[in-house]
């Protein structure tokens, strides 16, 4: 038995109130028969205007599981914060369960641009930036600074295509009604496209790989974008993806029919002007039979007290690949000759 909610997370607009339903999921009854379970709703960390007005007791029995509704609600305040506060719904015996309610708060807001990062443009490359601003009402955008050709749109979403080297200035200026306006001003750096970048991340260099299927997946990173991923063992291509990165995956490395040993693992990338970059080569070891302990030899009949009745042949091992001597592998044979004795 456990408890569901309807909704992870919830709005509720300033002064109003929304609700979330609470049910519950499962076969085994937690209780006896005539007995009921009680769910308790309340907040647990967070803005204090968050309260739950309706619904913070709530009461289930054996034949009665329908969902329940727990109405919150945000009070007026006097900030044009938007709150937060967690919300724990709990019951005897039942892991509790958690969800997140926001303040809508309704009093203007004059607008404050988010933090953007500025990537570098490049030459006869379409370019696009976002950039927007948080407000009540929501604010309308301009450029009072740009170079010619670049627009932004009513959802704050820049474009450009540059047809030079160079650094321009942008200024972006949001405003609804609220003072004081904001404004953003950053350099946009235009340069020529750079080769891409990639890298290996699965597997990881002198991983032993085992079973049938192993993962091999690499990551490009380009300045505008990768296109192509080709990847290689011990120099021969395996296969090659197509289409927008950064992620590119064999999806399924077939290792079942590759002999045991190490092996060298490539992946050469491309990006949408052509350009060719390896990542840095990793070294695997796919796994085969374990190294060879020797043949089982008939070691007389079974007595009582008797483990079995095999024992170790030491001149049956691959001594060459174990690394052991033939003398240890007869110290062994011995002892478990010995050992089997003495339980007669």
């Amino acid at each position: 038995m456990r408890l569901v909610l309807s909704e992870s997370s919830l709005r509720v607009v300033e002064g109003g109130t929304a609700s979330i339903h609470v049910s519950l999921s499962g076969h085994l009854w937690p209780g006896g028969p005539g007995e009921s379970l009680t769910v308790t709703v309340a907040r647990t960390d967070g803005d204090a205007d968050l309260t739950v007005r309706e619904g913070a007791s709530l009461t289930f029995a054996p034949t009665n599981w329908d969902p329940q509704e727990v109405v919150l609600a945000a009070a007026k305040d006097a900030d044009n914060e938007d709150g937060t506060a967690i919300f724990t719904v709990s019951a005897p015996g039942l892991e509790s369960l958690t969800f997140v309610v926001t303040e809508a708060d309704q009093d203007p807001l004059a607008p404050v641009f988010t933090p953007v990062l500025v990537p570098q443009a490049v030459v006869g490359v379409p370019y696009q930036l976002a950039v927007h601003a948080r407000g009540r009402p929501a604010p309308t955008y301009a450029l009072r600074t740009a170079p010619p050709g670049m627009s932004l749109d009513a959802l704050g979403d820049l474009t450009w295509t540059p047809s030079q080297l160079g650094a321009v200035d942008v200024v972006v200026v949001a405003s609804n009604g609220q003072q004081p306006d904001a404004e953003l001003s950053f350099r946009l750096v235009v340069g020529t496209d750079q080769p891409p970048s990639a890298r290996i991340t699965a597997p990881l260099y002198d991983e032993r790989l085992s079973g049938l299927l192993a993962d091999f997946t690499c990551e490009c990173i380009d300045d505008v974008g990768c296109v192509r991923a080709q990847f290689r063992v011990n120099g021969v291509p395996l296969v090659t993806r197509e289409g927008p990165g950064p992620i590119y995956s064999v999806g399924g490395w077939d290792i079942s029919e590759l002999t045991p040993g190490g092996y060298v693992l490539q992946v050469f990338v491309t990006d949408s002007a052509g350009h060719v970059a390896e990542a840095e080569a990793v070294r695997v070891f796919v796994d085969g039979p374990g190294p060879d302990a020797g043949t089982a030899v008939d070691g007389g009949p079974i007595v009582v007290g008797d483990e079995g009745d095999d024992i170790i042949d030491p001149w049956s091992c691959d001594c060459a690949t174990t690394g052991l001597a033939p003398a240890v592998w007869m110290g062994l044979g011995l002892l478990g000759l010995r050992a089997r004795r003495r339980r007669v």
